[in-house]
């Protein structure tokens, strides 16, 4: 009889901490909130971003000057999934290129922009990168806008 009750004092405890952890912040007071967080993490959470991962806050494309004073996108609109995925996969590699401070293309990266400019019978001239970033997560409709010009090797 004696042993049940310590054993039922754990169970409760470990499913209020772990409803504490689940439910909205709001509901929870904050040093609860805070224990919670510090007895589920490392029992429960793999950091992985496997399941859910984080949405990028910033949007990517790369743009080339065309005839006159216009920038035009590499097009994802091409018919074929693995032409958007191309022309995406070259937008975040150039943004992460830039994040780690670099603005001058690796030498593959100018030629796979180049191919893809190609096909859409433009040359490869004067580059940027256009970024729309979301500031508020709050308020994701609102962005602020990034463009940085990259260097060819």
């Amino acid at each position: 009889m004696r042993v049940r009750w310590p054993i039922l004092l754990l169970v409760a405890g470990h499913t209020a901490l772990l409803a504490a952890y689940t439910l909205p912040a709001a509901w929870i007071p904050a040093p609860l909130s805070a224990l919670a967080t510090a007895y589920v993490r490392p029992l429960f959470h793999q950091q992985w971003r496997l399941f859910a991962p984080d949405p990028p806050r910033c949007s990517c494309r790369v743009e080339v000057e065309a005839t006159g004073p216009r920038w035009v996108a590499l097009r994802a609109d091409r018919p074929h999934y693995l032409h958007r995925r191309m022309v995406q996969g070259i937008a975040w590699n150039v943004q992460r290129a830039v994040h780690d401070g670099g603005t001058t293309l690796e030498p593959i990266m100018a030629e796979a922009i180049a191919r893809q400019l190609h096909q859409q019978g433009l040359a490869l001239g004067p580059l940027r990168l256009v970024e729309q970033c979301i500031t508020d997560p709050k308020r994701p409709s609102l962005r602020t806008q990034r463009i940085t010009p990259l260097h060819q090797p």
